[in-house]
């Protein structure tokens, strides 16, 4: 009878631990969004990955410790990494990069475009890579 019980516990165990993991990870999206509401970035991707993961003995006690990172940009123009960590559930640290506000009288130049008007300057120009169709055989 504990050959049946045994591994069936196994596998509900890891289940539990699958949603309960999961579930903390949802956690860390939405306190992400909310750091990114409040510092005025933007979230990329609207996602975080798992960067750190740690197990500690304190007090007597097993604790686990999860980094996770995601990106963000203070003007779509650019990425920067913010992280946050939890100790078992409770989120103890938030790491969000300084944004300098943007300057109100500065412009942007726009880059200069010279379009190509055939394949012979598309080629010479140096930046296009041609493809040429190789013969197709059978191995």
């Amino acid at each position: 009878m504990l050959e049946v019980w045994l591994p069936l516990l196994a596998i509900a165990a890891v289940a539990a631990w699958w949603y309960h993991v999961l579930r903390l990870r949802e956690r860390v999206i939405a306190h992400a969004r909310q750091l990114c509401g409040q510092h005025g970035v933007q979230l990329l991707d609207d996602s975080v990955g798992l960067h750190r993961l740690r197990a500690k003995w304190r007090h007597g006690a097993l604790h686990v410790t999860r980094e996770y990172r995601f990106e963000t940009s203070c003007g779509g123009n650019d990425r920067r990494a913010a992280s946050i960590t939890l100790d078992g559930d409770r989120i103890v640290g938030t790491s969000m990069p300084a944004c300098a506000p943007p300057d109100p009288g500065a412009t942007i130049d726009p880059l200069p475009f010279a379009p190509c008007n055939t394949a012979a300057d598309a080629a010479s120009s140096g930046n296009v890579v041609p493809f040429t169709r190789t013969r197709r055989t059978l191995h």
